[in-house]
């Protein structure tokens, strides 16, 4: 048992472990934030040293403020400036300049298609599981254009509805759809030209929004994968946690 073996050793722990419907709930650092504010915040209740890395907050210009937990720990294991893509049930899009985070902002992208496949008439119109990659591409171009549009949703029915998109088709189309308006909506929001935009994810999803992103006129590359366990190391270093 490897506790055992490195009882003294300290353990982080960072995502929705921290969050309130987590172990405990740990306190935001305040965007930009780089490694020297992340400081990991001690637990009591374990046998060794046990701590959690703080999430961060971002108020945009309105005042309404995003969080994240657990990402900004894979962008700072990957240790560079750029644009990150963190895609997932609330893909995060983060802007990390002078190795810090300086603004971020969530979609609720994979959330909302499950929502809409389990509890919509919309899911009622699916059927098969096997990946349709022009019904995804085509989601991907009308969701671009249209944007986040109540509206275009409904296509993901009409569209079967009279023939025009097989069912096997629909949740590769809604799929599209959303990740098509998160797109616009991300690259209204910060200047996406002349870089590649990080992806930050596994495998079958990173493979989805990298061609989404190059249908959009967007450049993209796979990060490393081990972005999380580099971003504990980096913290604890700086932390003085272990040994440099």
């Amino acid at each position: 048992d490897w506790l055992k073996e490195f009882a003294y050793s300290p353990i982080l722990a960072s995502g929705m472990i921290g969050a309130r419907q987590g172990w405990n709930e740990v306190p935001y650092a305040d965007v930009p934030a780089g490694l020297a504010d992340l400081q990991p915040i001690s637990f009591d209740g374990f046998e060794q040293p046990f701590y959690f890395v703080p999430g961060l907050v971002f108020h945009n210009p309105a005042g309404v403020p995003d969080i994240m937990r657990g990402e900004e720990t894979q962008v700072v294991g990957i240790g560079i400036d750029g644009i990150f893509l963190l895609p997932g049930s609330h893909s995060k899009w983060v802007l990390v300049r002078e190795n810090k985070i300086i603004w971020f902002a969530t979609f609720m992208t994979g959330e909302l298609f499950a929502a809409l496949k389990d509890h919509t008439i919309l899911g009622r119109m699916m059927a098969g599981t096997k990946p349709d990659d022009q019904a995804f591409s085509r989601g991907v171009s009308w969701g671009e254009q249209s944007g986040s549009s109540l509206q275009a949703l409904f296509s993901a029915r009409t569209l079967a509805l009279f023939g025009d998109l097989p069912e096997s088709g629909v949740a590769d189309y809604l799929s599209g759809l959303l990740i098509g308006a998160e797109i616009a909506e991300a690259r209204d929001m910060i200047d996406t030209s002349n870089t590649d935009i990080i992806i930050v994810g596994g495998q079958d999803l990173s493979d989805r929004y990298e061609k989404a992103l190059a249908m959009c006129g967007l450049r993209s590359r796979a990060a490393a994968k081990d972005a999380a366990a580099r971003g504990h190391w980096r913290i604890a270093k700086a932390a003085g946690l272990v040994a440099p």
